[in-house]
């Protein structure tokens, strides 16, 4: 689980960058585009060097950035104005209800069960409360094992992807409603040439979710009907 938090002095540089700025878009720009964030309390679970942290202080929100290494938090302080805290996702140390806000991408995955995870991120949520998180498909689980067996990605450690329908179905038993869960990258973005493409094929990001590498999900924590 800590894998990243050794690579964390070249962690940027090893991030594909047209992959990194597509979560961001998608989960920051597209999911919360009509969400007030400024002024909000919005927990980046899994924060790693900070790159989301940095593009919610750009939009006003006070950020808590968590991550289970220590290095990784540092970067993140560093980078961005934030609250750090190191913790495991899997056992966060907030009461429920702390947060109006739960961003979290590809992270959930680097933990031993990582449907365990999102019932805890649910849980940290104010009612009314909103969770934007992405995480690789399982169908994709196998090539990149054996990308990284052939020392063709820098990563080791935990890598547990999951199914689309999996993701789907612990949100709801946690009690949140799932308002948008839909892929990006039907193919391999790595390659700089196909950007274009993997770009146009990411507006048939509903249809072919189960098919695309990565799974963006955005949940609601339904409102307290006791406060009207």
């Amino acid at each position: 689980m800590l894998a990243h938090d050794r690579l964390a002095e070249k962690f940027d540089s090893l991030i594909n960058p047209y992959d990194s700025r597509r979560r961001l878009e998608v989960l920051l720009d597209e999911f919360l585009a009509g969400i007030p964030v400024a002024g909000r309390l919005v927990l980046d679970a899994g924060c790693g060097t900070g790159r989301g942290t940095a593009r919610l202080n750009e939009r006003g929100a006070t950020v808590v950035a968590c991550d289970l290494g220590g290095n990784l938090v540092r970067h993140t302080r560093a980078r961005a104005t934030c609250l750090p805290v190191v913790s495991s996702v899997m056992q966060l140390p907030f009461a429920d209800g702390t947060f109006d806000i739960v961003y979290s991408s590809e992270v959930i995955e680097h933990t031993p069960d990582p449907l365990a995870v999102l019932p805890e991120l649910n849980r940290v949520l104010k009612p009314g409360g909103h969770l934007v998180l992405s995480t690789p498909n399982w169908l994709w689980q196998w090539p990149v094992r054996l990308a990284s067996l052939v020392g063709a990605r820098p990563y080791d450690g935990l890598e547990n992807f999951v199914r689309s329908s999996d993701v789907r179905r612990t949100l709801e038993q946690a009690g949140a409603t799932v308002i948008e869960h839909r892929g990006i990258h039907l193919l391999p973005f790595q390659v700089t040439a196909l950007h274009p493409l993997i770009r146009r094929l990411d507006r048939y990001g509903r249809t072919l979710l189960p098919l695309m590498i990565n799974q963006c999900v955005h949940s609601a924590k339904p409102a307290d009907p006791s406060r009207g």
